[in-house]
Parts: C-alpha cells; structure tokens; sequence
C-alpha cells in the first residue's frame, strides 16, 4: 500500500523495538495494517535478531512501514534504539508498540479522536494481558475510575508507587518528549518506560481511557521474566526520583511529602527482602545471603525480618523460597480436597 503520509494529519509515529520477536512480529504488524485510522508510520528497530524477524518484517510491501537493523545492542542500551526511532519519526504523536505485542483495529482512531479535545501530553488506557499463544490472561488495570480526573500531581504521586502504565497503550505528544530530551533510561534500569513517565508527569497531565487499547504478551523470553531482579531495582527507581526532584517541585507536592516520604519507606522496607527472593531464584547464593542480612538489619518491621531469617536459611541450603511456597500451596489444596472427602 502507498499512502503519502507527509500529507495525512495528525500523522502518528509507531516506535516498534523488536529483537528474537519471529513468533510475533506478524501479529504485531498486521495489528498496525488493520487500523481504522491509516495516518501512520511504523518505525521498526530490529535490535540484531538472530531468529527469523528480519525476514518476516520484510515480507510487509507498504511505505509507512520502515526497517532499521543494527547490531544487537542489548537491553541496557533500549533507550538508544528509542530515540533513534523518535528522532526519525515525523509524527505529531509518538505510540508505543514492542514487537510482541498487537493492538485492537481501533486503537489509534480512538485516541487520536480523544487528544483532539485536550491538552494533555499523554494518552493511555487498559490492556490485555495474553500468553505466547494470544489466549487472555487479564484485563489490566480492572478499573480505571481511580485515575481519571487526577491532577498533574496526583498522577505523579500515584507512579511513584506503581507504575501501571502499559507501554502499548500510551500515545504522547512527540513536542513533549523531545522537550524532556527523549525517552530515559537510568543506569541500571532496563526499560525506559517508567522513568519516562516520570518525567513527563512533570510537564503536562495525563488522559487514561476507559477502553482497551493494546494486548500485552507475557512470554519466557521477555525482560520481565528473565531478569527478575534488574526489574524490583526499576520499580525502586522511584525512591531516586523523588529524591532528586527539585524543590519547586516538592513545593508543588507539599501536602503529600510526608505521606510520600513515608509510603517510599515502606517500599524500601521490602525492597532487600524481594530482591533475595529474586536472587534465591536465579541460584545467587551470596548475593541473596547479602540482601536478607540487610533487610534484617534495616529498620525494619518484624514480619519481613522474620522472612529475612527464612530468606537466609534458604540461602545456605541452596533452594529458593518459591520452591518452599509452591509445596505449601500443593500441601494446602490437598488437604483442602481431603477435608471434602471425609
């Protein structure tokens, strides 16, 4: 298909990273060819996939569909093959649509039609949380009442403790992401998505839909799954962030500081406890040890100290605590099924 997109206003940017993606590019592309609003352009950075990606995206013959392949980069330099794209782009929106994922036919008529209306520099709604074989595990967030209507900072308050944004159903203004310097990866952190977030929440409000834009698939291969412990460091991020704003900005918050300052503890009261656990799992003995021994010695409740002294125990025997709790589960529902039968 040929569309002059230079001429179809407003004309949308999809930044499409891929890598390793070859069961699921199809899906992901055909999900943009099938969209009721046809001013768009799919920028597809394919990060040195080894498998068949590459073959696959070029299968596509259609103009708004652009394919870089550079040498693979990694996670840790995501944020590189982001702002490639973004600079590449000519769209007066960015959308966001990772190689495994798909959207709904309607996804960009619906928000498109919505930003016409209001002066927010983001747009995002539910998700659809599938498998690798697209069968639907969830609806997620369940209900978006809690988030519309929120002020600037409210919405700011509310990503600090989680970040419930699904990259697949974002579209943001492109002027408000170049105006922030692009998309941010801290140090460390292996995505972009919550540390951008952040920062946009700064310089303009959020618009969450009430509709289902994007189907994001959980799969073995993904970051989520194999790198648990790099992931609680990114949801710690937080705590960073709030320290480092400036004061103008805290000023702007200060009927909320302490209430955040104290909920941010809290965060990190868990925070050593979950990632031994997640260092238990990956069969990292001595860092485990060394984060259950600091979870016990923080200032911390007596539960997760008590949970620290198991995490430590676990540790020298060499099994993780996920081992143990999948058999008390086991062991509950058969006595559960028991007690039925007598």
């Amino acid at each position: 298909m040929n569309v002059d997109i230079m001429e179809c206003t407003p004309l949308v940017s999809i930044i499409t990273p891929t890598y390793n993606h070859e069961n699921f590019i199809a899906q992901c592309i055909e999900s943009v060819l099938a969209q009721t609003y046809v001013a768009w352009e799919q920028i597809i950075i394919d990060d040195g996939s080894s498998d068949q990606t590459g073959e696959i995206i070029l299968k596509y013959n259609d103009d708004r569909i652009k394919y870089i392949r550079q040498e693979h980069k990694g996670i840790w330099r995501l944020s590189e093959a982001y702002n490639q794209a973004l600079q590449l782009s000519n769209g007066d929106y960015i959308a966001i649509l990772e190689g495994d994922d798909f959207w709904p036919p309607n996804k960009l008529e619906i928000q498109i039609k919505a930003f016409a209306g209001i002066e927010a520099v983001l747009s995002w709604g539910k998700a659809e949380i599938v498998d690798s074989q697209g069968n639907l595990l969830a609806v997620l967030p369940k209900d978006m009442k809690p988030f519309i209507g929120l002020s600037r900072e409210q919405t700011l308050v509310r990503l600090l403790f989680k970040n419930c944004l699904h990259p697949c159903t974002i579209i943001c203004r492109k002027s408000a992401l170049l105006s922030i310097g692009g998309f941010k990866q801290p140090k460390g952190i292996p995505c972009v998505d919550a540390p951008t977030w952040l920062e946009l929440s700064l310089i303009g409000e959020f618009f969450p839909m009430d509709e289902i834009l994007a189907s994001y698939r959980k799969h073995e291969s993904q970051v989520s799954s194999t790198m648990k412990t790099s992931m609680i460091k990114t949801g710690l991020y937080s705590l960073e962030f709030f320290s480092n704003l400036p004061e103008s900005a805290k000023d702007k918050l200060k009927e909320e500081v302490e209430d955040i300052e104290a909920e941010l503890k809290s965060k990190k009261d868990l925070y050593y406890y979950r990632l031994g656990r997640a260092y238990l799992m990956e069969r990292n003995w001595q860092e485990a040890r060394d984060c259950f021994f600091k979870a016990f010695h923080e200032d911390n409740p007596v539960s997760i100290k008590a949970k620290a002294v198991l995490g430590i125990i676990f540790s020298y025997c060499k099994i993780d605590m996920e081992t143990v709790a999948h058999l008390h589960d086991k062991l509950s529902k058969e006595s559960e099924n028991l007690d039925e039968c007598i």
